[in-house]
């Protein structure tokens, strides 16, 4: 009896250490576009430590530009996550920005923090143009538009149409150069302008995560359970 209850002890304790994954934040259950490796790949670019998500808008096609405002706009720092088809494979770009979205055009915070990304890749691009008034472009009738060029336009009015990457205000060095310049690339590693048909943008916000116990702190108190448990056995004996 006593060698049973140990052995199913020691099973409990290494599934209850393996259950933890890389991420400790939360993601919000209705999430469609971002999941645990994402979560922690977003993590790893804003260096704000485990976060929890919370998404406030998804939108497929035939989803308004109004509707995604009424929920991004005046949000706080927002990441946003479009879901592309582009030569016949999906992707996930996006752009995280420490503005609230809302206004009529451009807006700029010349802290070379805002950034867009290819989940799929791994590359991203902060914001290194000479002026930062390029930021994001908060034109009420467009989705989540970043840079001038645009760096990322995921399209205006109805989600469901043509977006396009350029390479202009987003870039791994500063410089003046123009827009598909030879020197630049986008978050598709491509120097001209690329195209691709959105399917989807869900946008978060974001917060610290709530503590939780290490894997390592619940083996130690596992441990101590199992010794408690070996003397009440030996005290039976």
């Amino acid at each position: 009896m006593k060698i049973k209850f140990l052995n199913a002890v020691m099973v409990s304790l290494a599934l209850t250490v393996s259950s933890f994954s890389a991420h400790a934040g939360i993601i919000d259950s209705s999430s469609v576009l971002l999941d645990d490796a994402g979560a922690t790949q977003l993590e790893t670019w804003l260096g704000q430590g485990d976060l929890d998500w919370d998404s406030i808008w998804y939108g497929a096609t035939g989803a308004t530009a109004t509707s995604w405002h009424g929920a991004v706009d005046s949000a706080g720092p927002t990441v946003s996550i479009y879901d592309v088809t582009y030569n016949g494979a999906s992707y996930l770009l996006g752009g995280y920005t420490g503005l609230s979205w809302g206004g009529t055009a451009w807006q700029g915070d010349n802290s070379n923090e805002t950034f867009i990304f290819n989940l799929n890749s791994g590359l991203v691009q902060y914001d290194n143009y000479v002026i930062n008034y390029y930021d994001v472009y908060a034109r009420p009738n467009y989705f989540a538009t970043f840079g001038a060029g645009h760096d990322l336009f995921g399209g205006a009015h109805t989600l469901g149409g043509a977006g396009y990457l350029n390479a202009c205000t987003y870039a791994a060095f500063g410089t003046t150069a123009t827009c598909g310049d030879v020197n630049r690339v986008n978050i598709f590693g491509v120097q001209q302008r690329s195209n691709f048909t959105v399917n989807g943008l869900e946008t978060f916000t974001f917060a610290p995560a709530a503590a939780v116990p290490e894997p390592a702190t619940l083996a130690i108190f596992a441990l101590g359970m199992i010794g408690l448990a070996s003397r009440r056995f030996k005290k039976q004996s």
